[in-house]
């Protein structure tokens, strides 16, 4: 079997990249005023259990009703 750089890229691609907004959505939780620390805590746990689902729910339907802190 040889080794076959691309491949190893691709699949590093197909791991890494889901995780992009889960991180980003992870880091920009807390930069945000949410109508209650329960709300907070719920996308905490919804980004951070789906990770590219829940990032994508956060970012489209939480994120737009938020202010920056």
């Amino acid at each position: 079997m040889t080794f076959n750089p691309l491949k190893l890229l691709i699949v590093i691609a197909i791991v890494i990249l889901p995780f992009i907004p889960t991180y980003w959505a992870i880091m920009d939780l807390p930069k945000r005023r949410f109508s209650s620390t329960k709300s907070k805590f719920i996308w905490f746990a919804v980004v951070s259990t789906l990770p590219c689902l829940g990032a994508t729910l956060y970012f489209l339907l939480a994120r737009r009703k938020t202010q920056p802190i």
